[in-house]
C-alpha cells in the first residue's frame, strides 16, 4: 500500500512492485496528476484521501514518502498501530538495490531525470532489459518505472530528506549502488541543508558508498569533492579540459544538438541528440561515459542516444502553431532556469521568450530570491504566479511572495506578479504575439494551464 501513490517516484515504484508480482494499492489526493494514466494502465486505482479505514489488515507493507504528512499520515499511523511493516520510499529502494546484478544511481542537484531516463532508454536501445525508476511519469513513450529483470536497475537518487521535518536523514546517504552518475553539486534545498558545505559532505559520503563514480567536473563544488576521493573510483566528464571524457565542441539548432567528444585526447567523433542546450550535452556525456565503461560499442551508443526526446516536463514542446511555441519545463532552481533560458536562446534565435513561472516552496524562494530575479530576467517577458507551497512548511514563517521576485528584478525588465489563472489569461491575451516562445516553468501546477494557453495562442493574429 503506497501512501501518496500519484507522486512520480511513487507511481514508478508502484509499477515495479506490480510487475514483480505484488498486489498494489495506494492512496492520494483527488487532484489530477500526470501519473494517473500510467497507474490506470496497470489497473491501479488510488483511494482518494488518507482514511485509515482504506488500509486493510491484509496489507503486508506500507510505503510512504515525506509528502502528505509522512510518518504522521493517518494511514501510516494506523499501519504502525496494527504492526504492519512500514518503510519510507528511500529505505525500500536502498533494500532492493541488492536484488540486482548492477545498480546504477543517477544523482546531482540538477538534471537527474533527463540523465536517468536517457540511460534507461539507451540500455533498451542497446538490447538490454533494464529495470528502472525515473522521476517522471514517462519518457519516449516508456513509463517512468518498469521491471524487466535483475541485470540492471537504473534509479534517480535524490539528495532530499526522507521525511522532513520529522526525519532529516538524507536519502542519498542510504543508497549503496554499484555505479553512479553525478551531474553536478549545488545548494537546492535550504529547508534540509544549512549550506553548500553540508551538501558536499553528503555527496562525499555517497561517493564513498559507491564502487565507481562518473562525475561532471565543470562546477567548483564537484571539483572540490573529487579532490578528496580515491582517483581509481572516479571517471570525469564535462567541458573542462581536465575531464577524462571532454566535450570539445558543440552546435545547437532547431533539430537539437551536435557535440564532439575526446576521450583522453582520442577523438570519438560527433554525437547527435534531439535535446537542446549545454547542460543536456553534459548530461548525455555522463551517460556515454558510463556506457563506454561498461563496454558497449561506440557506434551503437551514438545510435542509441540519437532519438531520445527527453522526459516529460523537461523542455517539452507542448504545442507549435506557425512558429509560436509552448514549452513546459520543470526548472525550479535559478541555475536550472538560467540553463533552460540560455538553451532557448540558442535554439530560438531572434524570438521573444515569454516565461510563466511558479516558484516551489517559500523556503527556496526566500533563500534564492536574488537568483530567481536574475535568472528569470534573461527572458523578455515574465509572469510570476503565486508560490506553490509545500505541506511541510508554514507559510506564516516566511516574509516572501511572488511579488518579492519582481521587486528586486532590474527595472528595465518586463516582469509582473499575478494572483490567479484568470489574471494570467487576461495578460496573455493582451501581450502575446505570433512567433513568441512561451514557457510554463516550475515544479508547481502550471502544466494544468497548458490547454488554456493553447487556446490563447490559437486566437493570436
Amino acid at each position: 500500500f503506497l501512501v501518496g501513490i500519484k507522486g512520480v517516484a511513487m507511481s514508478a515504484l508502484a509499477v515495479i512492485l506490480f510487475k514483480t508480482g505484488y498486489e498494489v494499492n495506494g492512496s492520494d489526493v483527488k487532484e489530477i496528476f500526470i501519473t494517473d494514466e500510467e497507474l490506470k494502465k496497470y489497473k491501479i486505482i488510488p483511494k482518494i484521501g488518507f482514511d485509515p479505514k482504506d488500509l486493510t489488515s491484509d496489507v503486508d507493507l506500507v510505503i510512504y514518502s515525506g509528502a502528505n504528512g509522512g510518518k504522521n499520515n493517518p494511514q501510516v499511523i494506523k499501519a504502525l498501530s496494527l504492526g504492519i511493516k512500514t518503510s519510507t520510499q528511500a529505505e525500500y529502494i536502498s533494500q532492493i538495490l541488492k536484488d540486482f546484478d548492477h545498480s546504477i544511481a543517477v544523482t546531482g542537484s540538477h538534471g537527474k531525470t533527463t540523465t536517468s531516463s536517457l540511460l534507461a532508454y539507451c540500455l533498451i536501445q542497446l538490447g538490454e532489459k533494464p529495470s528502472y525508476m525515473i522521476g517522471s511519469s514517462s519518457f519516449n513513450n516508456y513509463t517512468g518505472g518498469d521491471f524487466n529483470g535483475k541485470k540492471y536497475f537504473v534509479f534517480e537518487a535524490d539528495e532530499y530528506a526522507v521525511d522532513p521535518p520529522y526525519d532529516n536523514t538524507i536519502k542519498l546517504e542510504l543508497y549503496k549502488p554499484d555505479t553512479a552518475i553525478i551531474t553536478n553539486i549545488d545548494f537546492d534545498h535550504p529547508d534540509v541543508y544549512q549550506d553548500i558545505e553540508q551538501v558536499k559532505e553528503v555527496f562525499l559520503k555517497f561517493i564513498n558508498n559507491t564502487n565507481l563514480i562518473h562525475i561532471c567536473i565543470d562546477d567548483v563544488n564537484s571539483q572540490e569533492v573529487v579532490k578528496k576521493i580515491d582517483k581509481t573510483k572516479i571517471k570525469t566528464f564535462g567541458f573542462s579540459k581536465d575531464a577524462d571524457l571532454q566535450i570539445a565542441s558543440f552546435k545547437i539548432d532547431y533539430s537539437g544538438s551536435k557535440f564532439n567528444l575526446l576521450h583522453k585526447d582520442v577523438d570519438l567523433g560527433w554525437f547527435e541528440t534531439k535535446l537542446y542546450g549545454e547542460k543536456n550535452i553534459s548530461n548525455i556525456t555522463g551517460v556515454v561515459s558510463l556506457l563506454l565503461d561498461i563496454g558497449y560499442d561506440l557506434k551503437k551508443i551514438k545510435h542509441a542516444i540519437k532519438d531520445f526526446k527527453g522526459a516529460k516536463r523537461r523542455f517539452e514542446v507542448i504545442y507549435n502553431l506557425d512558429g509560436t511555441y509552448l514549452i513546459d519545463d520543470y526548472a525550479h532552481h535559478p541555475a536550472e532556469i538560467e540553463a533552460t533560458i540560455k538553451s532557448a536562446r540558442a535554439v530560438f534565435k531572434n524570438k521573444r521568450l515569454v516565461v510563466i513561472f511558479q516558484s516551489h516552496t517559500y523556503s527556496r524562494t526566500q533563500k534564492f530570491l536574488k537568483g530567481f530575479a536574475q535568472s528569470l530576467s534573461l527572458a523578455d517577458l515574465i509572469f510570476i504566479m503565486p508560490i506553490f507551497s509545500s505541506a511541510r512548511e508554514n507559510k506564516s514563517e516566511f516574509d516572501v511572495t511572488s511579488q518579492s521576485i519582481v521587486d528586486i528584478a532590474p527595472q528595465n525588465i518586463q516582469m509582473k506578479s499575478l494572483s490567479d489563472k484568470n489574471e494570467l489569461m487576461a495578460e496573455l491575451k493582451k501581450n502575446l504575439k505570433s512567433g513568441d516562445v512561451i514557457f510554463t516553468m516550475g515544479a508547481g501546477y502550471l502544466n494544468n494551464y497548458l490547454t488554456d494557453i493553447i487556446g490563447v495562442i490559437k486566437n493570436l493574429n
